[in-house]
Parts: C-alpha cells; sequence; structure tokens
C-alpha cells in the first residue's frame, strides 16, 4: 500500500468596504509531499472589488503564496 501525505491551504483575500471586511476571492492550495505536486487556485467571488482593490489582493495573494512557499520547500520542493 501507497499513502501519499498532503498538505493542504486555504484563505480568503479580504477588502474593507464602508468598514465591512468583505471577501473577494478564495485561494486553495493542496502539496503532495510524496509527488511534488502542487495546484495553487484562485477562485474570485467580486471581481468589481478585487479589480478596484488590486493592490490589497495581490499582498494578499502574495502572502499565501509565501506560505505555501515555505512550507513546500520544508517537504523538499525543489521548484521554489
Amino acid at each position: 500500500m501507497v499513502i501519499n501525505e498532503s498538505t493542504n491551504f486555504n484563505g480568503n483575500v479580504i477588502v474593507v468596504v464602508e468598514g465591512v471586511d468583505t471577501p473577494v476571492m478564495y485561494l486553495g492550495c493542496s502539496l503532495d509531499g510524496g509527488t511534488m505536486n502542487v495546484n495553487i487556485s484562485a477562485n474570485t467571488t467580486n471581481k468589481a472589488l478585487a479589480s478596484a482593490n488590486a493592490a490589497v489582493v495581490k499582498a494578499q495573494y502574495d502572502e499565501f503564496r509565501e506560505a505555501v512557499a515555505a512550507r513546500a520547500i520544508e517537504l523538499g520542493y525543489v521548484i521554489f
């Protein structure tokens, strides 16, 4: 039997609209340490708000990507 271990990340990209935290994008990632497969997905739920707050969205995506990369390096991924 082969048992694969995977690591998952999930996050919400949030912008503040009239003092209310509003999710505009959902981020997900799966790392398969046994095969070095990586999958990062981004599902935009509010394109207009995401576009209007592009710098905030990019900064939060970069933070997510950096967390994924740090764990991938720990697992021995060579592409990060």
